[in-house]
């Protein structure tokens, strides 16, 4: 059972329910329509809360997210953050700010690809740089005779 369906069932609203779990209603809301996967715990929670109507595995939805993991290591363009594992209190914060946390996890690993490439290159083409620059030191560039400035 989806918990939308078992809200409405007992007849509670969203509000309601956000109280009893200590979070907000807007985040609730995120996870009843599946843009935002609750954290373990929380979705212990909400299965406690539930009394098993609406199961753990379902709220994380552990059988697509199965899929996508095996579709992206079959498939290294495509990312997506469920790997990303933080504090579920936090990434509840973040959904309540609009936070794209898969978006800001995407950037932050292309961003550490990029410095890793950079320090790699600099690593690898060390002694041509070094000659380059003691060529530099000694002879100047070949066309500072034309400079203006």
């Amino acid at each position: 059972m989806k918990l939308r369906e078992w809200r409405k069932s007992q007849g509670l609203s969203l509000q309601q329910v956000a109280e009893v779990l200590a979070t907000n209603k807007s985040y609730l809301s995120l996870i009843e329509t599946g843009k935002s996967f609750p954290g373990r715990d929380f979705a212990k929670r909400i299965e406690l809360l539930t009394k098993g109507a609406v199961s753990a595995a379902e709220l994380l939805d552990l059988d697509q997210r199965e899929q996508k993991q095996r579709s992206v290591s079959e498939d290294r363009t495509e990312f997506t953050g469920m790997f990303v594992k933080s504090e579920p209190e936090l990434l509840e914060e973040a959904a309540t700010y609009g936070i794209d946390t898969e978006a800001v996890a995407r950037k932050a690993v292309e961003d550490a690809v990029k410095a890793e490439r950079i320090r790699r290159w600099n690593e690898e083409n060390r002694e041509a740089i070094e000659s380059w620059n003691q060529h530099y030191k000694k002879h100047g560039l070949w066309n500072e005779k034309y400079r203006l400035f």
